[in-house]
């Protein structure tokens, strides 16, 4: 099925912080956002005193257009753009003093009054979410991309479906998951675990050695190694970033190692070479195959979703 299947509701992420950088910390900015629970409303900023006449308007186009010709700043078009997809019933999902809340939009947005914001809407309630480590896996994982670091965002996939389950959304024609989605299912740091399943698999005898999980190696996540020959194997993980494989094929301290395990979700560049050397890139069905059949992620994966 589609993920962006018009029976369900859109899903938002929506940053509630219309100040400029220098301000976003501020003691002004906490009781902004504090007020933003109190009152259940969210909105984006660009406000100037000569839009006081919109105010109380539903958004249309013929204000969106005029706006866009008086502010003429790319972030603030899209942004305004996304606000004038949303509308009762879709779902939104924000952060405020630290902690994530989602919620039912009661209201296509409207011009707002308020000297900070430009377009705002209400929702029924929020419902808390906890801090970034009480997300779900695949949600913390889909957050960590950088477009949901901007004012406002869409969210596609499988964490649309988990934040409607949150807010009490009924969901029709829920997701199913297979070797096309699960990587939607994962974090970064579930990606990295599961690699290391994998490499134990391919690799009688190697040991995790923790102590290589630092910042001082980059270019991998962490070093195996034989006990009785001292081989070394390693491994780079992306989730939602491309790998560029030259980097690996090219740097002498990456010919240490037997072999280096590369995997993205997004694919690799410079992947041209005829002779790859010590490097192997996984398939992602055969990595399909070890999340499978691994309880330990397939436990995570079920608390949401159907495993095909």
């Amino acid at each position: 099925m589609s993920f962006n299947d018009q029976t369900n509701p859109q899903v938002f992420w929506v940053q509630n912080k219309p100040f400029p950088k220098e301000l976003r910390n501020s003691e002004q900015a906490i009781c902004f956002q504090e007020e933003c629970l109190e009152k259940r409303l969210f909105g984006m900023g660009w406000k100037s005193p000569k839009f006081n006449n919109f105010a109380g308007s539903s958004y249309n186009s013929i204000i969106s257009d005029e706006l866009k010709h008086k502010v003429k700043e790319a972030a603030f078009t899209r942004s305004q753009n996304i606000f004038g997809k949303m509308n009762e019933g879709d779902v939104v999902l924000t952060k405020l003093n630290g902690k994530y809340y989602a919620g039912k939009i009661s209201f296509k947005p409207k011009f707002s009054s308020r000297k900070e914001l430009t377009w705002y809407s209400e929702v029924d309630k929020w419902v808390p979410l906890g801090l970034r480590a009480d997300l779900p896996h695949h949600l913390c994982g889909k957050l960590s991309s950088v477009k949901y670091h901007g004012t406002a965002e869409i969210i596609d996939g499988l964490s649309a479906f988990t934040i409607m389950e949150i807010v009490g959304v009924k969901i029709t024609n829920k997701p199913k998951v297979n070797e096309v989605n699960y990587l939607k299912t994962l974090g970064d740091e579930d990606l990295e675990d599961l690699l290391a399943h994998y490499m134990l698999e391919n690799n009688e005898g190697f040991i995790f050695l923790p102590s290589s999980c630092k910042k001082n190696t980059p270019g991998i996540e962490y070093i195996m190694y034989h006990p009785i020959s001292n081989e070394l194997i390693a491994c780079q993980t992306k989730v939602n970033r491309e790998i560029d494989v030259s980097e690996y094929l090219y740097e002498h301290c990456f010919e240490q190692y037997k072999t280096l395990y590369l995997f993205s979700g997004k694919g690799y560049s410079n992947n041209n070479s005829n002779d790859l050397k010590n490097i192997k890139i996984i398939n992602n069905n055969d990595l399909y195959q070890i999340f499978k059949n691994n309880k330990h992620f397939t436990d995570i994966v079920e608390k949401y979703f159907e495993i095909e």
